[in-house]
């Protein structure tokens, strides 16, 4: 019954699918909800506290009842990475400029908060490469997921920045942590057909059983990378975000069950470094598994791989939120410590 719900959630998502934009906004939020349920109170304070610097949070806890208003912006916060992409133009207060995959200035305004209105695509990744064949491998861009995942936890704990510096790298980090854990966000397979790299699965393509939609063009057509952003399903409700979160961390308690035994032998407190390397062997393992083959595809999904695709999906978020909490629980305490 699940796997019938989560391609019905795909088929809902196609039109709606992008390169290369990691957990779509239900998998970005209940990462953050689990974070939040696991944070401490000081943490979960100074989180809602700057927060509220956010320009999009009087529209994200619009109509919230006020005892909720902290979590839910918090929750909305996650996905505000994703949110600007649809920001972009000419000019004005409210635009963003579109700044490319490996621009130039990549390292410049990185700590002037709001005022940046750059996306940074390149922060959302690091795609470690690979290739089966032998083709010649690119390296990441120096400017990506994990640098600014420790920059960004590193900035919370500065006692010199300002508050609004911090809301908008705590936006980042609420994100960029998620991002890390979906395993197509971790590499980029090189071969014969792709020279250039698959971009985290972006440039092959796939479809579902029953119906198959088999198409490598126009609104309906599947990517690998979007396939596994929507492990979770499409919802965006922050409310139906934070029951999945209350369901994940119910089932992580119980004693013998799969997640409870997942977190027992996970290393929650490596660094960034090993979150990558961890999302790079799933992908190899599960995301790049048959019946994904060499090519662009379209690759017919099987039951089976959708399955595997599910329980790593809630597996990820899962010790993406447990990750983030003691991340911001880290920094704040540093923060308090040194003002």
């Amino acid at each position: 019954m699940r796997l019938l719900s989560f391609l019905a959630a795909v088929l809902l998502l196609l039109a709606q699918t992008t390169p290369a934009q990691a957990w779509n906004a239900r998998g970005h939020m209940t990462v953050a909800a689990i974070a939040w349920s696991k944070m401490s109170t000081k943490a979960r304070a100074r989180a809602a506290a700057l927060l509220k610097l956010n320009p999009r949070y009087p529209a994200w806890t619009q109509g919230v009842p006020r005892n909720r208003q902290a979590l839910v912006a918090f929750v909305r916060a996650a996905t505000w990475p994703d949110e600007i992409r649809g920001m972009v133009c000419a000019s004005g207060p409210e635009c963003y400029r579109d700044d490319g995959y490996t621009p130039a200035d990549a390292d410049s305004d990185l700590e002037i908060g709001y005022a940046d209105k750059r996306l940074r695509r390149y922060w959302h990744f690091k795609d470690l490469p690979f290739s089966d064949d032998g083709t010649a491998l690119k390296q990441p861009f120096a400017a990506n997921a994990e640098t600014r995942i420790v920059a960004t936890s590193a900035s919370l704990a500065s006692p010199r920045l300002s508050d609004e510096a911090k809301s908008y790298d705590l936006a980042w980090l609420l994100h960029l942590v998620g991002d890390v854990h979906q395993p197509l966000h971790a590499t980029s397979r090189f071969s014969r057909q792709l020279p250039q790299g698959d971009n985290g699965g972006n440039a092959e393509f796939v479809c579902l059983p029953a119906p198959a939609i088999c198409e490598t063009a126009g609104p309906t057509a599947l990517r690998l990378h979007g396939l596994w952003d929507a492990a979770l399903g499409s919802n965006d409700d922050p409310a139906s975000a934070i029951r999945t979160a209350h369901r994940l961390l119910t089932l992580s308690a119980r004693r013998g069950h799969p997640l409870a035994k997942t977190l027992s032998r996970t290393n929650l407190g490596v660094p960034p470094a090993a979150w990558l390397q961890e999302s790079y062997r799933l992908a190899r393992t599960y995301a790049y598994a048959a019946p994904v083959g060499d090519g662009t595809g379209p690759f017919r999904m099987t039951a089976t791989y959708l399955a595997d695709l599910h329980a790593i999906g809630d597996r990820q978020i899962l010790i993406a939120g447990e990750r983030l909490a003691r991340m911001l629980d880290h920094a704040f305490a540093a923060e308090r410590r040194r003002s």
